[in-house]
């Protein structure tokens, strides 16, 4: 970051509403009821620690995603916002994986994504559950081709202006074709999980 981030964490959800930061500005949503004007990330404390942790991971993965693509100054980052054109999904599965890289709950979510046959190719994933399919193709990505390689494919993706130009180089292939291998993976992966488990000896535990 070029600037310093500012965390705003308001007692209660009633003060969160009516403050007073951001108005006449654009500002985003992050996780939730989080949000995000320019570098300063807004939330209210709910009770909950947890809660509050994952806002404060979510809302800084964003504002590190914001910089990643359009740049710290404001010049650069309406240039670069009028010429890339990411889908969102990418973006906001990027800043979920960012928060936290994957868990048994996504793993359970995309399972019963995948083998519900609802969808036949990623494209349809993503129109019906973007973040999930966002967070699920960067997860993808990390275990298939290196973690250190999920932030890099979306610098390239800045840099050229171009995800196929990003694919090509970390991936070798087109990004269409990365996105339909994603499908074939997991729907393998899920499927032989379920074979091994049908498979193991009863009374008996299958590591």
């Amino acid at each position: 970051l070029q600037r310093r981030g500012n965390i705003v964490v308001y007692n209660n959800y009633d003060d969160y509403k009516t403050s007073n930061i951001g108005l006449g500005t654009t500002w985003q949503n992050a996780g939730g009821v989080t949000k995000l004007v320019n570098n300063k990330l807004i939330l209210f404390f709910d009770g909950n620690k947890n809660t509050l942790k994952r806002q404060i991971r979510e809302g800084l993965a964003k504002i590190l995603t914001d910089n990643i693509l359009f740049g710290d100054d404001i010049g650069e980052f309406a240039s670069n916002a009028a010429l890339l054109d990411l889908p969102q999904w990418l973006v906001d599965g990027y800043v979920e994986y960012i928060a936290e890289p994957w868990s048994t709950e996504k793993d359970d979510d995309l399972k019963s994504a995948i083998l519900s046959g609802d969808y036949n190719n990623f494209y349809q994933f993503a129109f019906n559950k973007p973040t999930l399919a966002g967070h699920a193709f960067w997860y993808y990505i990390a275990q298939n081709y290196k973690p250190e390689n999920v932030t890099y494919f979306l610098y390239l993706a800045r840099l050229y202006k171009n995800l196929n130009t990003a694919s090509l180089k970390i991936c070798k292939k087109k990004f269409k074709d990365v996105l339909a291998d994603f499908m074939v993976y997991e729907e393998d992966r899920y499927v032989q999980d379920i074979k091994q488990r049908r498979n193991a000896p009863r009374g008996k535990l299958s590591v």
